[in-house]
């Protein structure tokens, strides 16, 4: 069983460096049909990870969820329309992250109260997390 997936927006610098994700809907431990969708879709692997994600594969993964999980395929839908990069982000085990999106989805999971403080591996997350400066526009 994994251990989370989630649908994310983010900001990139102009080195294509994620500076930021939000993940509206986080979900800790998703079911195995949510995992299938994401590997028929969007080319999901196994294992940890980040997979940037365009238009075509957002509406691909709606449409494998939309039986299962409504509100995710929604999700999915909104986001074809987003001017900023979309990522989806799935923590097959719970370990060191090894990118920002990995670290901002368990941070995002700790918030949203799925996971209890301790209870999902935080090691090495600040070294992932770049300096942000914040302003009208959003992360810079």
């Amino acid at each position: 069983m994994s251990t989370a997936f989630a649908i994310g927006v983010g900001t990139k610098n102009s080195n294509g460096e994620w500076l930021e994700v939000f993940y509206q809907q986080p979900i800790f431990q998703p079911s195995s049909t949510i995992i299938d969708a994401a590997k028929s879709s969007i080319g999901y692997t196994g294992g940890n990870q980040t997979i940037e994600v365009d238009s075509k594969d957002l509406t691909a993964l709606a449409t494998a969820l939309t039986s299962t999980d409504p509100a995710q395929a929604a999700i999915a839908t909104s986001c074809t329309e987003s001017q900023k990069p979309v990522v989806i982000t799935i923590l097959e085990t719970d370990e060191a992250s090894q990118s920002t999106p990995e670290v901002y989805l368990k941070l995002h999971l700790l918030s949203h109260r799925l996971v209890k403080p301790h209870g999902i591996d935080l090691s090495g997350m600040f070294g992932l997390l770049p300096n942000v400066a914040w302003t009208n526009q959003g992360a810079i």
